[in-house]
């Protein structure tokens, strides 16, 4: 059913502001971030507050504070992965540090009044992490990329002996198929060359950073309220290699692609913390984030090199003149929210929190504000996604220890895959990855003084996921099984005054 809703697309014309959802799923895959605190509790502090972070998960947690507070916190991360494809495993990984957090709170004290407090802060944070290496190759089997080639050609078919650059500059066929043919991978008239062995490896830099400008109020010590305006900027890079060799290690073809997205956008956050007893610590919380709304631009070239040494290069000024610069808009889905805390005395405080978003509810629109075909694509292969967050802190005089623990539910539906016959004729780039739920560990130390406070923490992310070098609609696709774990080790220092 989902392949003939594609091929409805197959009779549109191919248009260069389209979008493809792959670009953009990393970021839903989002793990707990900020200060060293909030990351050591697994980012479960929606209704007990009092944390620089939670301005960009429930604003009301802000309004706990009774004093003003800074903070300075750095991250190193370690991510390891390991692809099995045909019996054959591919280690690959990264390692690098970053700055996780600054930001800061001012408590505002009102005296003779029902509302306590009224506190103002702004909060930097990186959000997602896109930094990683990836490798993966094994036997080709019966499979091979030079099918999608012949596929997209024959969607759209083309003369051969009229290549030129108008035909790129005009975007009227599918650059992939051209870069093929211009290489004499394969000819119009469906010749093949036999691979033995196939891989693939990319480089990604990059990230989500969002800052938070929050404002919250502390009614009568029983009900927080605060509302945060988050501004986010995405880079992200990557740069990736795919090769076919034949029985002898002779290098069949290779493709080379650069694809780059840079953008802002900006939510808005309500956040409530009620706490419906008296004489009691207990408190239950409810969140609500707008969608982001974005404004990217693609950045993206390609080129291949062929079986007798014939190169081809889209940004080379004989063929495009330049990288291809696209750009559009992009909608996230609602997010919504809700936990609960209890604080054991002096001895133990607990949260937990449940947080809610329609992934398939993403949209793209072009850059007049028009919806485009690929939010058809999105709705059929991106699905609600949930995230449990558990996060535990025992103070110990001076010191405190801490300790939580993240479910993330994959975004994807079990049958995903990346139709390259909805693609934009730009996108010369086949592999895309279905990535299964993520779970996520956190511990934590912190030590606190009169004025100044120190805390470390701990992450580790598992997560797998099926790696595929591209889709072949006529066969069962082989894929990669991938299996990633990463590290992270972080440090803050902070004054509270």
């Amino acid at each position: 059913m989902k392949r003939a809703i594609y091929m409805l697309f197959v009779i549109l014309p191919f248009a260069v502001n389209s979008q493809n959802m792959y670009n953009i799923t990393d970021l839903f895959d989002d793990a707990p971030s900020g200060t060293a605190r909030f990351m050591s509790m697994g980012g479960s502090m929606s209704a007990l507050g009092g944390d620089l972070s939670v301005m960009g998960t429930n604003p009301a947690g802000t309004a706990v504070y009774r004093s003003n507070d800074i903070n300075l916190t750095g991250i190193f991360d370690i991510v390891n992965n390991s692809a099995k494809y045909e019996k054959s495993v591919s280690p690959s990984g990264y390692n690098g540090a970053a700055l996780g957090n600054l930001g800061f709170v001012v408590a505002c004290e009102i005296e003779d009044s029902y509302l306590r407090f009224l506190n103002f802060g702004v909060n930097y944070r990186r959000k997602n992490n896109f930094r990683n290496n990836f490798a993966m190759e094994g036997p080709s089997g019966a499979f091979s990329q030079q099918y999608v080639f012949d596929y997209l050609y024959s969607l759209n078919p083309f003369d051969p002996t009229k290549i030129n650059s108008g035909m790129y500059s005009g975007f009227d066929y599918n650059w992939l198929a051209l870069l093929a043919h211009n290489t004499y991978v394969f000819d119009e008239e469906g010749y093949f060359y036999t691979p033995a062995k196939l891989g693939y490896s990319s480089v990604v830099r990059g990230g989500l950073n969002m800052c938070d400008f929050n404002l919250s109020a502390n009614i009568d010590d029983r009900v927080y309220i605060g509302a945060s305006l988050g501004y986010y900027n995405l880079d992200y890079s990557r740069s990736s290699y795919y090769y076919e060799d034949d029985e002898f290690d002779k290098r069949i073809y290779s493709l080379n692609n650069e694809y780059r997205i840079s953008g802002a956008g900006y939510d808005f956050k309500l956040g409530l913390i009620v706490r419906p007893f008296e004489y009691s610590p207990f408190k239950i919380s409810a969140f609500a984030h707008t969608p982001v709304m974005y404004r990217f631009m693609d950045r993206s070239s390609a080129y291949m090199t062929g079986p007798e040494g014939h190169v081809f290069d889209t940004a080379h000024e004989d063929c495009y003149g330049d990288d291809v610069y696209v750009t559009y808009r992009l909608n996230t889905p609602w997010k919504f929210g809700a936990g609960a805390s209890y604080t054991f005395g002096r001895y133990l405080a607990l949260n937990a929190e449940y947080e809610y978003s329609n992934v398939a509810g993403t949209s793209f629109t072009n850059g007049e504000g028009i919806d485009i075909a690929q939010n058809e694509e999105i709705s059929y292969n991106l699905k609600a996604q949930h995230k449990v967050r558990i996060g535990a802190e025992v103070p110990l005089k001076k010191f405190a220890l801490r300790a939580g623990y993240n479910y993330i539910s994959s975004p994807f539906t079990a049958d995903a895959y990346k139709c390259m016959s909805n693609a934009t004729v730009v996108d010369t780039s086949t592999e895309y990855m279905n990535k299964y739920s993520k779970n996520v560990f956190t511990f934590g130390l912190g030590y606190t003084s009169k004025l100044l406070y120190i805390d470390f923490a701990y992450m580790c992310q598992k997560q797998k996921s099926d790696f595929y070098p591209f889709y072949d609609e006529d066969y069962v696709n082989p894929s990669a099984a991938v299996s990633t774990t990463s590290h992270s080790i972080v440090a803050a220092v902070g004054i509270r005054f």
